[in-house]
């Protein structure tokens, strides 16, 4: 096996190592979150947040909507049980009895919109528990198939840093260095050679260039400096 054909399986192999750790830290970016069911609860939270304002403010109105119940039933008792004969007081306690039932309407109006509002929020806020519900299980589905293909992933990796391991044994050190410095410089370090031209460059090969990359030593290519491999 030629040098070339060597730092190129090497080349390859650490691609498919950098591939494996990528897909190993995606997969690992998918336990760990879920942007369905995230989104789900989010506005689950914000549904609920909402809701328990609207009970809150209802059980408020709701009470004081009672305090002026019973102050008019107060002032009714006034009114009506026959120890009041002054006329001018009497029509005080009618005129206040007569802003504190417009001021209960109103409140009762309010009551009224907030409990329709509370029933339809009710069953948005279903739909969305049911959502969120349906999200967790498909996380939890899905989260079980990705620890699979993890285990699967870390086997596989595991076994390409060996197979690297021995192809770096395999070449000696001033290919090593060449090969280094090349991917130091232009990411892929090593290139094919196809129709007689480099495939990093896409540059047809002089007559020397193609007979040098045929024979047994490093030769990069004279205009972008990449390693040839001419399989």
């Amino acid at each position: 096996m030629s040098l070339a054909k060597r730092i190129y399986d090497l080349q390859q192999i650490e691609l498919s190592i950098q591939e494996h750790v990528k897909q190993l830290e995606a997969m690992d970016l998918r336990i760990q979150h879920n942007v369905q069911f995230e989104q789900a609860e989010a506005a689950l939270k914000t549904a609920e947040n909402e809701r328990a304002g609207i009970e809150k403010r209802y059980k408020e109105l709701d009470a004081e909507a009672e305090a002026l119940r019973s102050q008019i039933t107060q002032i009714q008792d006034k009114l009506y049980g026959g120890k009041i004969k002054n006329p001018k007081e009497l029509m005080g306690f009618e005129q206040e009895a007569a802003m504190l039932k417009a001021t209960l309407d109103k409140k009762d109006d309010v009551l009224l919109d907030m409990m329709e509002k509370l029933e339809t929020d009710r069953v948005a806020l279903k739909k969305l528990q049911d959502v969120c519900s349906a999200a967790a299980d498909a996380w939890k589905n899905e989260k079980a198939e990705l620890h699979v293909k993890v285990k699967t992933f870390k086997n596989e990796l595991n076994e390409l840093e060996k197979k690297r391991v021995e192809m770096l044994a395999s070449i000696d050190r001033d290919t090593l260095a060449t090969y280094e410095a090349v991917k130091g410089r232009k990411g892929q370090a090593v290139v094919k050679v196809e129709q007689g031209r480099c495939l990093g460059c896409r540059v047809t090969l002089s007559v020397s260039e193609m007979q040098h990359a045929r024979g047994n030593a490093i030769v990069t290519c004279g205009n972008c400096g990449r390693i040839l491999y001419l399989s």
